[in-house]
C-alpha cells in the first residue's frame, strides 16, 4: 500500500479523503501520525500558494508524496477589512481558539447578517507534491 502525507493536523479535513484513497490502495497519514509538526510561515498571496508552501516544507523532510490544502473564507455583505480570506482562524494578529472563532463569527453574523445569518463561500485549493 502506498502512503500519502497530508500536511495537516486537522483530522476532520483528513477524514474527508481517507476512505476514497484507501479504496485506491493509498493510506493517508497526517502530521499527527508522524508526530513532527513544522512551523510554516504561510505567507502566500492566496490559498494555492499557501498549499504549495506547506507541501514543499514537508516534502523537504519526508520521502513521501505530500498533499497540502489551504482554504479561504469569504462572507457576503461583510466589509473587505473584515473578510477572513486566508485568515479564518487569525484575527487582528491573534490565533483564535475554537470558542473564540464561534464568538467572532457569531458577532459578524449579528452585525452584518440578515436575521443573524450570513452567506459564505469557501475556496479550497489542494496541492500534491513529490
Amino acid at each position: 500500500m502506498k502512503k500519502l502525507l497530508f500536511a495537516t493536523e486537522n483530522e476532520s479535513k483528513a477524514k474527508r479523503f481517507k476512505n476514497g484513497l484507501l479504496k485506491n490502495n493509498i493510506e493517508l497519514i497526517t502530521i499527527n501520525d508522524i508526530g513532527k509538526k513544522v512551523d510554516i510561515d504561510e505567507n502566500g498571496k492566496d490559498a494555492i500558494e499557501n498549499a504549495l508552501i506547506k507541501a514543499r516544507a514537508y516534502a523537504s523532510m519526508y520521502e513521501l508524496p505530500i498533499l497540502a490544502m489551504d482554504d479561504n473564507l469569504y462572507i457576503e455583505g461583510v466589509p473587505e477589512n473584515k473578510q477572513p480570506g486566508m485568515y479564518v482562524r487569525r484575527v487582528n494578529g491573534k490565533r483564535l481558539s475554537d470558542d473564540e472563532m464561534v464568538e467572532y463569527y457569531s458577532n459578524l453574523a449579528h452585525l452584518y447578517g440578515e436575521d443573524g445569518k450570513l452567506t459564505c463561500r469557501w475556496v479550497y485549493r489542494n496541492c500534491c507534491y513529490k
